[in-house]
């Protein structure tokens, strides 16, 4: 009998909604009515408590994840993702830069800056021999 009602409190009551004192309140009301000893409704407040708080956190869970799928699906992410995101992308960028320089190097090409600098003596020796 006790099972049956024990199951029927679990199964019919919103634990996750309910707070601590409201869920020892019902468990201990439970107790009296079923004229249950003082270890059985022990125990039973005890388990009564540990459902609710897993429920809660299953909730919490759910919302989370919900809330984290809306995000996404609007093109949103969370200032914390974006920043650390950010971050990766510069310091994955620097890194690229830094091997495709020093591959370049190795290649012996010629860069932008090399170019421009190129481009400035011819510059020079132009205004030289034209004696301008």
């Amino acid at each position: 009998m006790f099972n049956i009602l024990k199951q029927a409190v679990f199964t019919s009551v919103g634990l996750a909604g309910l707070a601590k004192e409201k869920v020892e309140a019902l468990a201990t009301e439970v107790a009296r009515s079923a004229n249950l000893g003082l270890q059985e409704a022990s125990e039973f407040k005890a388990e009564l408590c540990q459902r609710a708080s897993e429920a809660r956190t299953g909730m919490e869970a759910e919302i989370d994840q919900r809330i984290d799928h809306a995000f996404i699906q609007m093109g949103i992410a969370k200032a914390g993702v974006k920043r650390t995101a950010g971050q990766v992308s510069d310091g994955l960028q620097t890194l690229i830069d830094a091997r495709l320089d020093a591959a370049l190097s190795r290649l012996g090409v010629a860069r932008v800056r090399d170019l421009q600098e190129l481009a400035s003596r011819v510059e020079t020796l132009e205004k030289k021999s034209t004696g301008a």
